[in-house]
């Protein structure tokens, strides 16, 4: 029995759904993507208001095993606005009838349509198309309700309802953020338990996809460095908060990430130049300053780092952060402590000075 064909459709044949699905076509119901899928006893159908939609579809089919080469066409991609198919094939007829496009299989002689019930003859099919200058110029977003996205026709004021069966780049960003956040690894602090990555190396994955496709969102390879320093692979942590940098070289927020991966690597030198540049960009930011102050510590440059946090202590006496990064840095000045040359010494509570060194400190001798 021909088929209604809206927006634009993917058309398979029956006996490859017969190959491919364990079901075979009469569980096309069980993959079918919406409710503008149906199928006749010769070919099923998935219409869709989104051409992305259906490419995903089709993708999701040639992973069952169907094909859509020159050497064997299972399905087709239907566009009913222009009434063309692809790829090129023997088997597809399309013809109008009642302002709705139609397609059967070469040789069947039914004149019976399958459509939906919401479909009357005559009458313009629910799903249209529109090319993307039209979208631009005539469609304007009205609000997002779950999976459907309404527009406004500015034209005539007619709502349109866009059902998406994917998430947006937007919404996969968002929840891999949340997850990077949820399990958010400071410099100095352990990685994340082996048992708490799985999720972790999923939003890496999805940020990964993101980035393929927008290699210049720096925000992504922010978010990406930081789920894999989470998960402790450092290097690749570092390569894409470096990409974040070589884009966004005067973002502070940045800078301070990068700098963090270099001190977790004990690359001191870079994790100071790295910070310099981020307190030239913003000489009164007491954190960063803090940050500097770290850096310089842990490099041996103490009179710097007695400076920068000195200066940071001026600008917000009240910063408990930094009057601690102060007291380490003036016990490692007074000889109350070594000077840390890692950041997870720097954090680790001193050792107990020994009898000698609490005599010598007292005596006020020096070798």
């Amino acid at each position: 029995m021909p088929l209604l064909i809206q927006g634009t459709a993917i058309v398979i044949r029956n006996d490859a759904l017969d190959r491919c699905l364990p079901g075979g076509a009469a569980d096309f119901a069980s993959i079918a993507p919406n409710a503008m899928s149906y199928s006749d006893d010769l070919l099923s159908q998935a219409s869709f208001m989104s051409p992305l939609d259906a490419h995903r579809f089709a993708e999701q089919l040639e992973l069952y095993g169907l094909d859509r080469t020159n050497d064997m066409v299972d399905f087709v991609m239907v566009h009913s606005h222009d009434q063309t198919a692809e790829p090129d094939n023997d088997w597809l007829i399309l013809f109008e009838y009642e302002g709705g496009l139609i397609a059967t299989m070469r040789g069947s002689e039914s004149r019976k349509i399958v459509a939906p019930k919401s479909w009357t003859p005559g009458e313009q099919p629910a799903l249209q198309h529109l090319s993307g200058e039209e979208v631009q110029s005539r469609l304007e977003f009205v609000r997002r309700d779950g999976k459907i996205d309404v527009y406004r026709d500015k034209e005539t004021g007619q709502l349109l309802y866009h059902t998406r069966l994917h998430e947006t780049d937007e919404e996969i960003y968002e929840r891999a953020v949340a997850v990077v956040w949820q399990h958010n690894r400071n410099p100095g602090d352990p990685p994340v338990d082996a048992g708490q990555q799985e999720e972790l190396r999923n939003a890496i994955g999805q940020l990964q996809h993101l980035i393929a496709k927008q290699p210049a969102a720096w925000g992504a390879h922010v978010m990406l460095g930081k789920a894999w320093f989470a998960v402790d692979e450092l290097k690749r942590a570092r390569d894409c908060l470096q990409r974040a940098a070589d884009l966004e070289p005067d973002n502070t927020m940045v800078l301070k990430e990068l700098a963090g991966i270099c001190l977790e690597q004990a690359d001191t030198k870079q994790a100071c130049q790295v910070g310099e540049h981020a307190v030239a960009v913003s000489p009164d930011d007491p954190e960063l300053l803090g940050n500097l102050a770290v850096a310089y510590l842990i490099d041996g440059q103490t009179a710097k780092a007695e400076k920068t946090i000195a200066h940071a202590k001026r600008i917000k006496p009240e910063d408990a952060v930094n009057q601690h990064i102060g007291n380490l840095v003036s016990d490692v000045i007074q000889g109350r402590r070594e000077s840390p040359r890692t950041l997870q010494q720097m954090m680790s509570p001193p050792k107990p000075a020994s009898w000698y060194d609490r005599a010598r400190r007292w005596l006020g001798r020096s070798e």
